[in-house]
């Protein structure tokens, strides 16, 4: 097994928070504000309360195991076939959303900041940056995302109150946007937005266990869940519906229009500081697990000589698509709306067939005896 290092409560919460956010700074906000117009900034938080109900799930399942991770609950549940069958899902998930969150940072990248420079050389850079993170392995990535985490949501929160005088707050009715029935809809099924809050049983051994695993995931989700809400009601009341469902980056927008005077003004360089830092740990830490994963189930020791060919993939992945309407339509609609499939029916499955055939780790069968 790859050693993985250690990491305490702040560097796990760091992590997977940027992690979760980190979507904001794409094309998600214009995607739920199309969809669910002025009730957007809540109906983010019935995506946040689903995936609140799928974390308790999960932490039970984990309850049952408290010595082992999620893919060796996987083995233990379901056999080591199915097991290795499930992480290799899991695996090519991984490498999938690493390639298509860089596409998506790419294209967005291209249409405002650098529309002349060919998206291969922006894929390259970044993802040379990206197997420099690898390399070192997660416990880096970790102590990476928190020496940046308040930087980045110091700026976050800098840029919504910079804004303030661009907001009109009757831009946030009606209240119901579209319908209640169609915003409660749609919040179940982009849960998966927050569904990589997975991974955190996959790394459970390294942030010391169930202690800190509960403590990391519920924060975690509620945290990411308040900043998204937080974030789409600031770019509804600068913009309305209309025009905020039609902005690629709204959070990207919103750091535009900030004029205070001469002096103060094209703020969006802040944007972009946190914009690359966030992007970087996001698809350092999916491109990371998709190597680990990938090396748990073929029992290899050593990850760093398949950091090439790996790298070659996702590099392949992320100049796939041929437009940015082909990323927002196809493949990001997968990753946001139906991941939800693997991330969270996966480990559902799991746990109904751990209590249906009594299975539990050493330690719990050790306490169930009188």
């Amino acid at each position: 097994m790859i050693r993985e290092g250690h990491f305490g409560f702040y560097e796990a919460f760091s992590l997977m928070t940027i992690v979760l956010i980190t979507k904001l700074f794409y094309t998600s906000p214009m995607v739920i504000i199309k969809s669910l117009g002025t009730a957007a900034w809540y109906g983010t938080l019935i995506s946040c309360g689903i995936t609140l109900v799928f974390f308790a799930l999960l932490f039970s399942l984990m309850a049952r195991f408290p010595q082992q991770d999620l893919y060796q609950i996987f083995e233990a549940v379901t056999g080591k076939i199915v097991g290795k069958i499930l992480i290799l899902i899991f695996a090519v998930y991984l490498l999938y959303k690493a390639g298509i969150t860089l596409a998506e940072f790419i294209a967005v990248l291209n249409v405002y900041s650098m529309p002349y420079t060919p998206q291969s050389v922006l894929v390259f850079a970044f993802l040379l940056l990206v197997v420099a993170m690898a390399y070192v392995g997660l416990e880096g990535i970790a102590r990476v995302a928190y020496v940046f985490f308040y930087p980045i949501i110091g700026s976050l929160f800098l840029l919504l109150l910079l804004a303030i005088p661009n907001y009109d707050y009757c831009y946030l009715t009606p209240l119901l946007g579209h319908g209640l029935l169609r915003t409660m809809e749609t919040g179940v099924i982009r849960s998966a937005a927050y569904g990589e809050i997975v991974f955190l049983a996959v790394i459970i051994n390294s942030i010391h266990g169930l202690k800190n695993f509960k403590k990391v995931g519920f924060i975690t989700v509620i945290s990411a869940g308040v900043i998204f809400s937080l974030c789409l009601s600031c770019i509804l009341a600068a913009f309305q519906y209309t025009v905020g469902g039609e902005h690629l980056s709204g959070m990207y927008q919103l750091s535009r229009i900030i004029y205070f005077s001469r002096f103060l003004q094209r703020v969006e360089s802040i944007f972009l500081f946190i914009w690359v830092i966030t992007s970087l740990i996001t698809v350092s830490f999916a491109f990371y697990l998709a190597l680990s994963s990938y090396c748990r189930a073929f029992k290899i020791q050593n990850h760093r000589p398949l950091l090439l060919p790996f790298s070659t993939l996702v590099f392949v992945l992320a100049l796939y698509p041929d437009n940015i309407a082909e990323i927002i339509e196809v493949h990001v609609k997968v990753l946001r709306a139906y991941s939800s499939l693997i991330l969270m029916f996966i480990p559902i499955m799991v746990l109904i067939m751990a209590l249906i055939r009594g299975k539990k780790g050493e330690k719990a069968n050790d306490q169930a005896k009188p």
